[in-house]
Order: structure tokens, then C-alpha cells, then sequence
């Protein structure tokens, strides 16, 4: 596959996995690309962009995000690092479930 391509079960696997975490923290939408990085390596960039919501959004559970998206991508055969940019609005909230 050439640079930049992204198969789209790729693609379907990052949305449904961003989409069924972030949707309750006031996801908007979710862009997939390939990039370089500095070190000269591909990697899958993803962007998800956020509207203004009142839950506070888990920290647990956006650090967990690489996790599930590099497990699943490497499972289907996918060898390049995703990384995500989360793109929250100013004064955004974070805070875990209550102890």
C-alpha cells in the first residue's frame, strides 16, 4: 500500500473505537491520515474535535485510547503507530468517576 493510504477497514476500526469511548464527552468528529513523524516513521494521526459538554471527560480513559486503537489496528495488520490529537474546547473539564 502506498504512503498515505489507509485501508478503509483501518479507517471504519479508529471511528468505531474513538466514536464508542468519546462520543458522551461531546465528540464531533474523528480524521484519520498518515503522517511522518519527526524520527521519519509513518504513523496513523488521528483528530477528534469536541463540542462543549458538561461531563467532565475521564483521563483514564482518553490515555487508554492508544492502547485499544494499536491492539485492534495491529490485530487486522496494520503497522503504523496511531496517535491522537484531541482537540477540546477552551475550558473543557476533566475529571474521573467519583471514589
Amino acid at each position: 500500500m502506498g504512503a498515505g493510504k489507509i485501508r478503509p477497514d483501518i479507517e471504519a476500526a479508529v471511528r468505531d473505537i474513538v466514536e464508542q469511548d468519546m462520543r458522551p464527552f461531546g465528540l464531533l468528529s474523528v480524521t484519520v491520515k498518515e503522517i511522518v513523524d519527526p524520527d521519519g516513521d509513518a504513523v496513523l494521526m488521528v483528530d477528534a474535535r469536541y463540542a462543549p459538554v458538561e461531563l467532565p471527560t475521564d483521563p483514564k480513559i482518553v490515555a487508554g485510547l492508544v492502547t485499544k486503537l494499536r491492539d485492534r489496528l495491529w490485530g487486522m495488520g496494520e503497522g503504523r503507530v496511531p496517535r491522537i490529537r484531541h482537540h477540546f474546547f477552551d475550558g473543557h473539564k476533566f475529571g474521573g468517576p467519583p471514589v
